[in-house]
């Protein structure tokens, strides 16, 4: 009996630590893989990516940026700098970053590839009521992209739902990129997830989705 309790204990406290990194994080629980899209008005982008330890992760990810009309395929290292857990709430701060090619056939490139990084920084803290992120973010390539952008989160839930159940999450963003007309762009989101699937989607100001998707196996 005792043996049994132990082990429901043991599963119960893996759930639970699963269902709190299942929101859309560079960094899964031991030995879990993740599958991550997003798609907006300036990207599509895939990332599946492996936890070796609770602490990185390494990936592999596809991006199309559409109006520059690229695409950059690379090689990602991700890593939690530091975990802030408290009895009610969470905090996390991330370095992402990837290298790999990227390639284009707008304007004069003419089907031009070169080598290109990618590093993000990211935070968030959460409760089960509240949450907000931010993140800034840089692509640099010796000629085809140099992009900066920064994106901040917040977020409530209507409701607070059990283990298990669906969850959902009203959120405001904001993104700001120096380099486009309107730099600064708001965005509404409803965020849904439920087990193992998170689903995003957003409108923003000038009426253009966003859809997003994270599955953890």
């Amino acid at each position: 009996m005792i043996i049994h309790i132990a082990s429901f204990l043991k599963l119960l406290l893996l759930y639970l630590t699963f269902i709190h990194t299942l929101s859309a994080r560079p960094v899964s629980y031991v030995g879990g893989w993740t599958f991550m899209t997003y798609n907006n008005y300036d990207s599509n982008s895939a990332l599946l990516h492996y936890s070796p330890t609770s602490n990185y992760s390494i990936g592999y990810k596809s991006e199309y940026w559409q109006k520059k009309e690229y695409f950059l395929n690379s090689i990602n290292l991700n890593y939690l700098i530091k975990r802030i857990n408290k009895k009610r709430s969470q905090a996390n701060v991330y370095v992402k970053s990837g290298l790999g090619i990227i390639s284009s056939d707008y304007a004069n490139y003419e089907n031009k590839n070169e080598v290109a990084g990618h590093l993000e920084i990211s935070t968030d803290w959460e409760t089960r009521r509240y949450f907000i992120s931010y993140l800034s973010k840089a692509i640099k390539s010796e000629s085809i992209d140099n992009t900066y952008m920064q994106k901040a989160r917040f977020g409530i839930a209507p409701y607070i739902a059990d283990y298990g159940k669906l969850h959902t999450w009203i959120m405001c963003a904001l993104k700001h990129m120096p380099e486009i007309e309107d730099t600064i762009t708001p965005e509404v989101i409803l965020r849904l997830f439920k087990s193992t699937n998170l689903m995003e989607i957003g409108i923003d100001k000038k009426k253009n989705l966003a859809f997003n998707f994270v599955k953890r196996f």
